[in-house]
């Protein structure tokens, strides 16, 4: 007993202080931060809630262009991440969804102009319709090897969580069959139609060897992220303001892991919301958001330490709905983390 009491003991809650302080500092390590965009349109004031005006555009390029911040293509921010490397400070990626013909004409040419890196998402059988709206092969092709990166974006762009098991593997494989025949290769990186998925499709991208795949939700992408549900900024005629271009490229991860409710396809609502920090230093200015279609949620946000609890009022809406959680870091450095919901 003596022996317990002043020998082991001691030797215990020193190994207990040291394995504290080691799981600390490893804990608050926030690693990687990389912001990517997402475009549709450019100037077809036709759709102002896919497309950016020209003026934006320009003013998106010539902020997004200074020194301070470092333009990447996406494989290679996600190759890094994958590979616990190092990115650069204020990381950005541009990727394009839908292969619409205003890319070509317009947006393309002033990317081309500024070396700036692109991920251009293309769903199939828009292409193979030759539909006017969109770009054709020869167009994709000159693209690509201009050094476009071109990704997988389905094959029809249905709301893929509706679809059957069967549907969802027909799509992919018919995407990527025309893929393989028009330029040689299939895509590494998909992005849902609409940013909608499950975790049923979740794992058939990662049965298809995809690298990583996006959704359309608002958020920054760090190494605790989950790689195939990856959050882009959209930016279009209202939320493309420079003022929001800016926060965004300039804001960190929020260094969030075990999040519930895993399946973004909702199976109990209101859901259960919940995850942890790597930080719990954030705890105290975490703050959360909830909107559906019909406006903000209510709800009651409970911080244990390290782990956080949302509670919602009400079910949520058909349709997509989105979780933004935002802290400010010991730095001033915004951080912050974003999710989807599809009912």
């Amino acid at each position: 007993m003596i022996f317990y009491r002043y020998i082991i003991l001691p030797i215990l809650k020193t190994f207990s202080l040291v394995i504290f302080i080691v799981s600390t500092v490893e804990a608050t390590n926030i690693k990687n931060s990389a912001t990517v965009f997402m475009y549709h349109k450019f100037g077809v004031s036709k759709y102002p809630s896919t497309s950016v005006t020209l003026a934006q555009l320009e003013e998106h390029v010539t902020e997004l262009t200074k020194e301070k911040y470092n333009i990447l293509p996406l494989n290679y921010i996600m190759d890094t991440i994958l590979n616990d490397g190092d990115l650069p400070n204020n990381t950005i990626g541009i990727s394009i969804d839908d292969a619409d013909k205003s890319f070509f004409e317009v947006a393309w040419p002033l990317f081309k102009k500024n070396s700036i890196p692109v991920t251009l998402f293309v769903t199939t059988g828009t292409i193979a319709n030759n539909n006017k709206s969109y770009l054709n092969w020869d167009q994709i092709r000159k693209l690509k090897a201009e050094g476009v990166t071109i990704g997988a974006h389905s094959h029809t762009h249905a709301h893929m969580p509706d679809l059957t098991i069967e549907e969802i593997k027909n799509e992919i494989e018919t995407s990527n069959k025309i893929f393989l025949k028009e330029l040689g290769e299939i895509p590494t990186l998909f992005a849902y139609p609409y940013g909608e998925t499950s975790s049923e499709i979740i794992n058939m991208i990662k049965e298809y060897k995809f690298k990583v795949a996006f959704g359309q939700h608002s958020g920054i992408i760090n190494e605790t992220s989950n790689m195939y549900y990856l959050p882009r900024f959209s930016l279009n005629e209202k939320y493309g303001e420079i003022e929001r271009v800016k926060f965004a490229a300039l804001s960190k991860g929020l260094g969030i892991y075990d999040f519930i409710p895993n399946n973004p396809t909702i199976n109990e609502n209101p859901p259960f919301i919940g995850f942890s920090l790597l930080d719990e230093k954030l705890t105290p200015s975490l703050n959360c958001f909830i909107f559906d279609m019909d406006g903000q949620v209510d709800r009651e946000i409970y911080k244990f330490n390290e782990r956080i609890e949302i509670r919602l009022s009400r079910e949520l809406g058909k349709g997509r709905s989105r979780v933004n959680c935002t802290a400010k870091d010991a730095e001033g450095k915004w951080r912050w983390f974003g999710h989807q919901f599809y009912n």
